[in-house]
């Protein structure tokens, strides 16, 4: 299995090829393939560091969109604790994106499998929020939600607060996981603009586990994927 400190510099490389969102359109000037990273960071805490990554891939035009989303994280110089990758077929309407999809966890065991519904959506320039909700193939019901708001500074310098929760129908006491609102974050980035698609960032994130044993568990930083242009 891959260590943190292998992934970490494998990731930096792609970062830096795919930091600015690689885009191809074709021929008839129609659909468009697009991807990038939306965070790679290192987190301090008191109990160590943390690394985690959020990538998005698409193909599509401004109505239909097929995307690729893998995200993951883990102690630093240790196994990753969670993986995985997600894929969406997309319908754009109005400033709503309605998502359908898969998602399989490659990390932690069991690896399960998870049938996804979803919706992206903006308000106005600055605001931008996602849900989805995931039904595994044990018959077990969760989702997650996040809102995420850019409050620029500068032309080049921008403040992000993001605020994000997971929930559960059931209890699963296999995996210390009780029902209703297990977790949620809090998390404000100082983001610096050095082109239209590449930036570099600081922040400080505040994690709770409200229905949760406690342990070390990350909740996925997401973002509001906008349709390939």
């Amino acid at each position: 299995m891959l260590r943190v400190s292998g992934l970490c510099r494998l990731l930096l490389a792609c970062a830096a090829l795919f930091a600015m969102p690689a885009e191809a359109q074709d021929a008839d000037g129609g659909a468009t393939l697009s991807g990038g990273f939306d965070l790679i960071e290192m987190r301090a805490d008191k109990s160590g560091d943390i690394f985690l990554w959020d990538a998005t891939f698409s193909y599509g035009d401004a109505t239909d969109q097929l995307m690729v989303v893998t995200t993951g994280g883990g102690p630093l110089s240790a196994q990753i604790d969670q993986s995985e990758i997600r894929v969406f077929y997309g319908r754009t309407d109005g400033n709503v994106t309605w998502l359908a999809g898969v998602r399989h966890d490659i990390t932690p065991a069991p690896r399960d499998t998870h049938a996804i519904i979803g919706a992206q959506g903006s308000v106005g320039t600055r605001l931008s929020w996602e849900a989805y909700a995931f039904l595994s193939d044990r018959g077990r019901l969760s989702g997650e939600g996040q809102v995420i708001y850019a409050m620029p500074i500068t032309d080049t310098l921008y403040i992000e607060p993001r605020v994000a929760a997971g929930w559960a129908a059931r209890d699963w006491i296999d995996q210390g996981v009780r029902s209703g609102i297990g977790e949620a974050e809090g998390s404000v980035r100082l983001r610096y603009r050095i082109k239209p698609k590449i930036n570099v960032y600081i922040g400080i994130a505040h994690e709770r586990l409200l229905a949760r044993r406690a342990g070390w568990r990350r909740i996925r930083a997401t973002r509001y994927r906008q349709r390939a242009r």
